[in-house]
C-alpha cells in the first residue's frame, strides 16, 4: 500500500501562522507564571530559612536576632523543702481499742493531729493490723489485732503512710494482714513493708507531694517464726538474711524518687542506745540514698544522729500504746524540714501517753523537760547537740 498524501505535503503558510502565534502564546504564559511564581517565594519563607532571613524581609520592622546559645542552661526550679511528721508504735487493741470502744476511732490521735496533718508527709509504725478476720496465731504468747474504726483516726489525724513490717502483722495470719492492706488502700492511706508475697511488701509506697516525690520502704529484723514474706507467701518484708538486698532496694527508690525514707523495727526493748552493728548499718542506708531513717520497736526512745547531713532516729517510742513505767509512756513527734542541700532542720515536740488507756498527749513545763533533757542526752553520745526552745527541742543547721 502506498503512503498517505497528507503525510508528505509541505505546510501550508497560513499553518506556519497558526503554529508561530500559539508559540508566542505559550511563551507568554509561562513567562507570566514563573514571575507570579517568584513572587510567591520571596514573601514566604521556607522552613529551613534562618531567623536572620526571616527578619529581613519584614520592610518596615529592624530587628536584631542573636545566634542560638550553645551552652546548657541552668536549671529554673528546686524542690523546696520537704516537711515530715513522724510519731513510733501505734496500737489499736487492748486499752487502746477499749478507749476507742468508748470514744470511736478517731479519739487515740485526736491531741496530736495537728502535729501531724499539716506536714507533706506523715508517717507512723502500725504495730497491728486492723481487722475483723483471720485467726490468732496461738505459737505466739502476745497477739494484737486492732480496732478497725482505727483506719478511720489515722485519715482524721493527716496519717499519710504507715509501717507495717512489724512483729505484730501477722498475728492473725494473712487474712487480717491483707484486709488491713486493703482497709488503707481504700481509705488513702500508703502502707510499706508487708503484702500479699515478698515483692509487694518490698515495694516502696510512693507519695507525691509539692516537694516532689517520697518514696517509703519499711522493713523489719524482728521476726517470728514465719513472718517474711516469700516468693508466693504473704508476710513482712525482713532485713535478714540478705542486707544487701536492703541497700540495693533503697538505690533503686532514690533514682526513682526526690526523697527516700527508710523505716526500721529493729533494735533491743527498753533499751536507751542503738548498738554499733545498728549504727553501722543506719550509715550503710544513706550511703545507699536514704534521706532519713526512722527507727521503733524499743518501746522508748533512743537518740538521734545526724550522719553526712541525714537525720537517723534511732527509736521513736510508742506512740498510742498503752504501758506500764515512766519511759514506756514518753514519746515525741519528729517534725523536720529536708532540703535538697545541706542538714535538715527539725523539733521534737515532747508527748506522754495517758497511764490508763496509752493515749497520747502533749506536754509543757517539768514533764517535757523530763522527755526532751533524756532525749538531748542520749542525741549527744552520738555526736548532735539539741537547742531547748521552751517546751520543744530544735535542731537548726548553722
Amino acid at each position: 500500500m502506498s503512503p498517505s498524501r497528507s503525510s508528505s505535503r509541505r505546510p501550508h503558510r497560513s499553518d506556519v501562522l497558526v503554529i508561530g502565534v500559539w508559540v508566542v502564546a505559550m511563551v507568554l504564559v509561562a513567562v507570566l507564571a514563573a514571575d507570579a511564581l517568584g513572587s510567591r517565594r520571596t514573601t514566604a519563607a521556607p522552613a529551613t530559612t534562618s531567623l536572620t532571613a526571616v527578619a529581613s524581609v519584614q520592610p518596615t520592622t529592624t530587628q536584631t536576632v542573636s545566634p542560638p546559645s550553645t551552652t546548657v542552661p541552668a536549671p529554673t526550679s528546686v524542690l523546696p523543702p520537704l516537711t515530715l511528721a513522724a510519731g513510733g508504735d501505734v496500737l489499736g487493741d487492748r486499752q487502746v481499742g477499749v478507749y476507742m470502744d468508748k470514744h470511736g476511732g478517731e479519739a487515740p490521735l485526736a491531741e496530736v493531729a495537728h502535729l501531724l496533718s499539716d506536714a507533706h508527709v506523715a508517717f507512723v509504725n502500725l504495730e497491728s493490723p486492723l481487722s475483723d478476720k483471720g485467726t490468732r496465731n496461738t505459737a505466739k504468747e502476745v497477739t494484737f489485732r486492732g480496732r478497725v474504726a482505727l483506719v478511720d483516726g489515722l485519715v482524721a489525724a493527716g496519717v499519710d503512710v504507715v509501717s507495717l513490717a512489724n512483729n505484730h502483722a501477722l498475728d492473725w495470719g494473712a487474712p487480717a494482714l491483707l484486709d488491713t492492706i486493703d482497709r488503707l488502700t481504700a481509705a488513702g492511706v500508703a502502707n510499706a513493708g508487708a503484702g500479699a508475697d515478698l515483692a509487694a511488701a518490698r515495694a516502696p509506697a510512693l507519695l507525691d507531694t509539692p516537694a516532689g516525690t517520697v518514696a517509703v520502704l519499711a522493713y523489719t529484723s524482728i521476726l517470728p517464726e514465719g513472718f517474711a514474706a516469700g516468693a508466693e507467701r504473704a508476710g513482712v518484708n525482713p532485713t535478714r538474711p540478705d542486707e544487701e538486698r536492703l541497700l540495693a532496694d533503697v538505690r533503686s527508690a532514690a533514682e526513682a524518687a526526690d526523697w527516700v525514707v527508710v523505716s526500721l523495727h529493729w533494735g533491743v526493748e527498753y533499751e536507751g542506745y542503738a548498738n554499733a552493728a545498728q549504727r553501722e548499718f543506719a550509715h550503710a542506708l544513706v550511703d545507699a540514698g536514704a534521706d532519713l531513717v526512722l527507727g521503733h520497736h524499743p518501746h522508748v526512745l533512743q537518740g538521734f544522729e545526724l550522719y553526712r547531713d541525714k537525720l537517723i532516729a534511732y527509736s521513736l517510742g510508742d506512740f498510742v500504746f498503752d504501758h506500764y513505767s515512766r519511759a514506756t509512756g514518753e514519746a515525741v513527734v519528729l517534725r523536720i524540714e529536708m532540703t535538697q542541700s545541706g542538714p535538715p532542720t527539725f523539733t521534737l515536740v515532747p508527748v506522754y501517753l495517758t497511764d490508763s488507756y496509752g493515749i497520747p498527749w502533749v506536754v509543757t513545763g517539768a514533764e517535757a523537760d523530763t522527755i526532751l533533757d533524756r532525749v538531748a542526752g542520749f542525741s549527744e553520745r552520738l555526736g548532735l547537740q539539741l537547742e531547748r526552745d521552751g517546751d520543744v527541742s530544735r535542731f537548726t543547721p548553722r
